[in-house]
């Protein structure tokens, strides 16, 4: 599980995210897909959603 208000680094535009929670999808065609909802600085009040397996992937914790 990821840490909720744990900070990662996008791998691509090195920015910095805030991880709101994980969450269940459950949208029909993606019933129980794990995702994580998360924040950037530089979108306030925006909040993000992507498929728990693609952010790992994309995105790295920061140290």
């Amino acid at each position: 599980m990821i840490k909720k208000n744990s900070l990662w680094i996008n791998n691509k535009n090195g920015r910095e995210y805030q991880v709101v929670s994980e969450a269940i999808d459950c949208t029909n065609e993606r019933d129980g897909l794990i995702v994580v909802v998360y924040t950037c600085k530089e979108a306030d009040g925006k909040l993000f959603v992507r498929e728990k397996g693609e952010f790992l992937v994309k995105f790295s914790p920061k140290e």
